[in-house]
């Protein structure tokens, strides 16, 4: 009896663990199943990404060697055509050169492999800045003002970075000479030691200038500020505010 006990509990046993392993694998293989269709689906993100972005490299590029074609190749050409034909190669350069850099500065952030050059910035004065140079790079077109209650706060971190995050989300992100109201709002979070920042009315994350190069640098925007201990989240309410914070902890 002893016998056929100790080989029914080694039975009962060897059947549990087989159907604890067919329930592992069954769970396996829906993992696997899940973690192919998020790779599927992130390919097809990727294919859509490179598609748009060949596309809108391919359009300055065009520009830029068509043009540059004629000013060399035909002699006909009068002083103000050559004025004409030369601005358009410099503008469509410009892009060009903005895109790619856009697009390095994202792929470094998304691999964590951006380099920063950390230093003591303080925050007012540098935001007060931004502001005067936001009206002075659109012509005065954007009506730039700061509203705060903090009078001073140093942070760490990559002031160049910063600057240039800001000012995208101050101006317009492609020519534009229309009047625009901008408020640029910052707060203290005590509790969390953060500062808040609130761009209202900003041109970056209004819909009408959507484009696959503001995604880009939106997404630039996100991925610094939360390398920075802080967040990046842009509003559906009226007047398309976009807010981010950055952490002072020390």
């Amino acid at each position: 009896m002893a016998v056929i006990g100790t080989a029914l509990l080694a039975l009962i046993t060897f059947v549990v663990n087989m159907y604890l392993s067919r329930k592992r694998l069954q769970k396996d293989a829906k993992e696997a199943a899940r973690l192919n269709k998020v790779a599927e689906e992130a390919n097809e993100v990727k294919s859509r990404f490179l598609a748009n972005m060949s596309y809108n490299i391919r359009i300055p590029l065009n520009n830029v060697v068509g043009f540059s074609q004629l000013l060399s190749t035909d002699m006909g050409l009068d002083e103000k055509e050559k004025q004409e034909y030369s601005e358009i190669i410099q503008t469509n350069s410009t892009e060009l050169i903005q895109l790619v850099n856009d697009v390095l500065d994202l792929s470094r952030l998304e691999a964590k492999m951006m380099k920063f050059q950390i230093q003591e910035c303080e925050i007012r004065e540098m935001c007060s800045d931004l502001v005067g140079m936001a009206r002075i790079n659109s012509d005065g077109h954007i009506h730039a003002q700061l509203e705060t209650e903090v009078e001073s706060q140093v942070l760490k971190m990559d002031a160049n970075r910063f600057n240039q995050a800001v000012i995208n989300m101050l101006l317009y992100p492609v020519p534009n000479d229309t009047d625009r109201e901008v408020k640029m709002r910052l707060e203290r979070d005590e509790r969390n030691e953060l500062l808040i920042f609130h761009i209202i009315n900003s041109p970056l994350a209004d819909p009408a200038f959507s484009s696959q190069q503001v995604s880009i640098r939106l997404k630039i925007n996100q991925l610094l500020f939360e390398h920075f201990g802080g967040s990046f989240i842009i509003s559906e309410e009226e007047g398309t505010p976009i807010t981010f914070t950055i952490s002072y902890k020390e």
